[in-house]
């Protein structure tokens, strides 16, 4: 007679492969579900971080230009050529006999060469003894987003020719109050190291 086999005799060899081999692909998957999911985390809040850079440094420029008098806009350009500077004063209003009185000369600036390249620096009193400077950003490239550079084209259709990562043209209409558009892009590198861009287009109406 055949002996019976004990369901005490424990597992085979085959059968504690076929085992370890579940487990391992189990293992994986796991592994690869976490790691799934770690990088989706660490892509969303590196798209939320680009996208408050970008809001914080506009907002900034909205601010300071949206309260400027149109008359002491220096340095910004008409399209198709963009500015990476403006300088203004504010208005603050009439003064003693009616005199418009504006503030110190105020200039906001792109910096494309050297160890401050891709900064946007506002200045206060330029150029003069009680200077004082301030970053808002350091996160602008040499060329906005879409534009290939030199080429006297507009690339990306914004209706500029080869415009930096920050852009001033102004449009003056006789009906109209003075605006200034601003064209921001503000580039960074994202986890898996890649160059990220992300732009924006925005207008103001500056006082007259």
């Amino acid at each position: 007679m055949k002996p019976i086999r004990s369901s005490s005799a424990g597992f085979t060899v085959i059968e504690i492969c076929i085992a370890l081999v579940i487990m391992s692909l189990i293992s994986v998957n796991v592994v690869m579900v976490t790691r799934t999911g770690a990088n989706a985390v660490r892509a969303e809040a590196f798209a939320e971080s680009l996208e408050d850079d970008l809001n914080l440094t506009l907002d900034r420029i909205k601010l300071a230009l949206m309260a400027s008098s149109a008359t002491s806009l220096e340095g910004v350009n008409i399209a198709p050529l963009g500015s990476n500077e403006i300088s203004y004063s504010i208005s603050l209003g009439l003064g003693a006999g009616g005199v418009l009185v504006d503030s110190d000369p105020e200039k906001i600036e792109w910096t494309g060469v050297g160890p401050e390249a891709g900064r946007v620096v506002w200045t206060q009193n330029p150029e003069l003894a009680d200077e004082r400077s301030v970053v808002w950003s350091n996160w602008v490239p040499r060329i906005h987003d879409g534009e290939i550079d030199a080429n006297v084209n507009d690339d990306n259709d914004n209706g500029l020719n080869d415009e930096n990562g920050l852009a001033f043209t102004l449009v003056e209409d006789e009906e109209k109050d003075t605006e200034v558009y601003i064209h921001l892009t503000i580039e960074r590198t994202d986890p898996n190291g890649k160059q990220v861009p992300i732009h924006r287009q925005v207008n103001i109406t500056c006082r007259n």
